[in-house]
């Protein structure tokens, strides 16, 4: 080995440490903003035959329900609005909301949408669907409900492309 293969070796190690020590510094933060579900979240589940496409359906319980809400606009590849609603003592002390989509037995990427606090207890953004390739059109829809104690809302979701 020469001289400037030994350069370009250290070089090399030099910057695989570096690379190193910074994914160590940066990991808490981004994995703080994968959509996780804390251990404690309370997952309310809504009716598995209620489609929110141009509907309205409800998730809950005794102290706290989230109501979706998509329009008929809903389809892949094209942004729609997301209205969602909060009822319950926690209601108006929430800090955020987020959804996401994700099909069954399919990955289909990273697809969470942060909404909009509109009102005390009402939140709206807008979402986009990605296609899937085999033609599926069966959703997962999950609210997450940054809220203490935080509540995760799971609805199902049908497209008619």
């Amino acid at each position: 080995m020469n001289r400037r293969d030994g350069l370009i070796l250290t070089g090399a190690i030099t910057a695989c440490l570096g690379l190193g020590i910074l994914a160590g510094l940066f990991y808490p933060h981004w994995k703080s903003g994968l959509p996780t579900h804390p251990a404690q979240a309370i997952v309310l589940k809504a009716d598995p035959l209620c489609n929110p496409v141009g509907a309205t359906c409800v998730a809950g319980n005794e102290a706290f329900t989230i109501t979706l809400e998509l329009t008929d606009l809903t389809k892949p590849l094209t942004f729609f609005p997301v209205r969602v609603h909060l009822t319950g003592t926690q209601a108006p002390e929430v800090k955020k909301v987020m959804i996401s989509f994700t099909m069954l037995n399919m990955d289909m990427g990273f697809n969470r949408f942060d909404l909009r606090r509109q009102a005390e207890t009402a939140w709206e953004g807008q979402a986009l669907l990605p296609i899937c390739t085999t033609g599926r059109r069966d959703w997962r829809v999950t609210v997450d409900v940054v809220s203490e104690p935080p509540y995760v809302g799971e609805f199902y979701l049908l497209t008619g492309f």
